[in-house]
């Protein structure tokens, strides 16, 4: 199982809370932890893979993952983040494990198309749960992609562009 994470160095210090908890998970499960960004992180661990962010290949990097995370915490800058990572994650039928900041609890349905983690434990809980493989991901996978086109797609908003030019007579 691949467990994954995108950005760039200035929020890849939000890994830094996960990091205890996958050198736990390594002791007891074999799995990779793959990071795509614009700079290799220093993080020692023995599952960490590290893919240089390439816009040719983004999507093809990205779905070699089982799971996304969007570990943050809960401060002004983050609150403003627009749940990227778990739209990008969901739209490839990637599930997302997030932080319960911003409209990351809009995005995300726990238990159905990804988690919601507000602490360690939850967090811990998530990923033993996908890594012990107690949870069928394939529906996850669906779940996710489903959520995706229904709520975000250019298909499922296009009523709502179009009115925009309906009533600005």
């Amino acid at each position: 199982i691949t467990i994954g994470w995108t950005g760039t160095h200035s929020t890849i210090k939000y890994l830094d809370a996960l990091i205890p908890i996958l050198k736990k998970l390594e002791t007891e499960f074999d799995f990779n932890f793959l990071v795509i960004a614009d700079r290799k992180p220093d993080f020692d661990l023995k599952s960490l893979q590290f893919l240089l962010w390439n816009k040719q290949s983004e999507i093809d990097d990205l779905l070699k993952m089982d799971v996304g995370v969007m570990p943050l915490e809960d401060d002004k800058w983050a609150k403003g983040k627009c749940g990227f990572k778990a739209l990008q994650y969901m739209a490839l039928g990637i599930p997302a494990i997030v932080s319960p900041v911003g409209v990351n609890t809009k995005i995300v349905d726990h238990g159905s198309n990804g988690w919601i983690c507000a602490t360690e434990t939850d967090w811990e809980d998530a990923l033993r749960s996908i890594l012990s493989k107690e949870l069928q991901l394939s529906d996850f996978y669906i779940a996710a992609r489903t959520k995706i086109e229904q709520h975000y797609s250019v298909k499922s908003n296009t009523p709502n562009f179009l009115h925009l030019f309906a009533n600005s007579d």
